[in-house]
């Protein structure tokens, strides 16, 4: 079985974006080395939004990567940044990637919210839009 995680998040202002965006390659380029990842896609949308998809050979693997310091550096100023912050796991049979919508769904019915300091009523309902753009950065694990 193939661990999923994504991920969604919103900036609440424009002027998070040069550090948010920091944040965002130093963990990318972590993620790429570490053990166990399988692939994955970024997608910047509308409204200052991200999403990530990873997929892992296990959840153990996802964690020991979320666990790192530069990840951890980077989930300790998304309380500030973010006015929306949530995140879905599942198990699927193989490391195919599922479309965006597919995501969205799973978010919708059952992803968790991150605290963030200031919330927005779309996090507290856990109403959030469907991607706008669905072109994605893809992430790809080293041969």
């Amino acid at each position: 079985m193939i661990f999923i995680s994504a991920t969604r998040l919103r900036l609440k202002s424009f002027i998070y974006l040069p550090g948010f965006m920091l944040a965002n390659e130093a963990s990318v380029k972590e993620l790429l080395k570490t053990q166990g990842f399988k692939g994955g896609r970024e997608l910047i949308d509308k409204r200052l939004t991200f999403w990530t998809l990873t997929a892992w050979e296990s959840d153990a693997a996802m964690r020991s990567f979320r666990n790192s310091e530069i990840h951890r550096k980077a989930m300790q100023k998304l309380p500030k940044w973010c006015d929306e912050a949530a995140y879905v796991h599942w198990l699927q049979d193989n490391a195919t990637l599922p479309d965006w919508q597919t995501v969205h769904a799973r978010m919708l019915a059952e992803g968790k919210t991150t605290k963030v300091k200031n919330p927005s009523s779309d996090h507290l309902l856990k109403n959030y839009p469907p991607p706008q753009w669905t072109a994605s950065r893809p992430l790809q694990a080293p041969l």
